[in-house]
C-alpha cells in the first residue's frame, strides 16, 4: 500500500517574540479573515494564520473528516515547529478544532480563544425537533427513491432544504455533515488550560448560549458577550473589542 504523504498545510506568518499563536477561520472561510485581528497582536509574539484543510491552499483531509481528524493532523504540523505550547485563536468552527486540540492535544496548547466558537448542540423547541426529523426521514426517502428507481428527488431535496453552506460544500460534504452533528461536550469537560470565550449578542450561528455552556464546561474559563455585534463582524467592527479582551486576558495569563 503507498503511504500517503504529509498534509502540506499553507499558513501565513507574523509578528515576533516568545509566544507563539494558532489562528483557525471558520467554514467556508481561510486565513485571511483573521488577518486583521491578528495583526494587532503583532508585538506580542509569533502568529501563524491557517488555511485550515478543504480551504485556502491547504489540501483536504479524508472525505468524511471530523474535526477530530483535522486536531490529529494539526497535531502532527504544529510538532515540527518550536515555540510551543500554543495559544489558538479560533472563529467559529476553528473554535471546534481548538477545543479538539486542547483535548487531545494537551502538551501543545497553552491557552484557546473561542471567537463565536461552535461545537455544543443549541437548545431547539420540540416544533424545531419535529420538523427537523420529518426533513431527515424526506432527505432518506429521496435517497431511496433515486437509489430504486433512478429519480433525482435528492437533487431537488437539496436545493430546496439544504443550508447555504451545506450546498457549496461540494467534496467537504460529508465532513460539514459529520461537523454539524458533533456535540463537544466531553471534549470541552477535559480542557484544562484557559479559555476565553468571546461571543457576539446578536450571533444567530453561534450564539452566546453556546459560550455559556462552554464556561460551565471548561474548569478554566471565562466568558464575554460582546453587545451589537454578530458571528461575522465581531472580527471587522468588533476587533478592537475583541483586542483589548484578549490582551487583558493574556496578561492575566502571564501574571498566574
Amino acid at each position: 500500500m503507498t503511504k500517503k504523504p504529509p498534509l502540506s498545510w499553507h499558513f501565513e506568518e507574523l509578528g515576533e517574540g516568545e509566544q507563539s499563536f494558532v489562528w483557525l477561520h471558520g467554514w467556508g472561510q481561510e486565513s485571511g479573515s483573521l488577518k486583521r485581528l491578528a495583526s494587532l497582536f503583532a508585538a506580542k509574539g509569533v502568529h501563524r494564520l491557517y488555511d485550515q484543510p478543504g480551504f485556502g491552499k491547504t489540501p483536504m483531509l479524508e472525505e468524511g473528516a471530523g474535526t477530530a481528524d483535522y486536531a490529529d493532523a494539526l497535531a502532527k504540523e504544529l510538532e515540527g515547529f518550536n515555540g510551543g505550547p500554543f495559544v489558538f485563536v479560533g472563529h467559529s468552527f476553528g473554535g471546534r478544532v481548538s477545543v479538539q486540540m486542547a483535548a487531545r492535544h494537551p502538551h501543545l496548547v497553552k491557552a484557546i480563544i473561542l471567537i463565536g466558537g461552535a461545537g455544543l448542540q443549541r437548545h431547539r423547541s420540540v416544533a424545531f425537533k419535529l420538523r427537523a426529523l420529518v426533513l431527515r426521514s424526506l432527505g432518506r426517502l429521496a435517497r431511496l427513491s433515486d437509489k430504486l428507481f433512478k429519480t433525482n428527488y435528492r437533487a431537488a431535496y437539496v436545493e430546496r432544504f439544504g443550508s447555504a453552506d451545506y450546498k457549496n460544500a461540494g467534496d467537504l460534504r460529508q465532513t460539514f455533515v459529520k461537523v454539524v452533528n458533533e456535540n463537544l461536550v466531553t471534549e470541552a469537560k477535559s480542557v484544562r488550560c484557559p479559555a476565553l470565550l468571546l461571543y457576539g449578542e446578536d450571533d444567530t450561528e453561534a450564539p452566546s448560549e453556546i459560550g455559556r455552556k462552554y464556561e460551565n464546561l471548561m474548569p478554566i474559563a471565562r466568558f464575554t458577550e460582546l453587545k451589537g455585534f454578530n458571528h461575522w463582524d465581531i472580527l471587522t467592527r468588533g476587533a478592537y473589542q475583541c483586542e483589548a479582551l484578549i490582551g487583558s486576558f493574556l496578561e492575566d495569563m502571564r501574571d498566574a
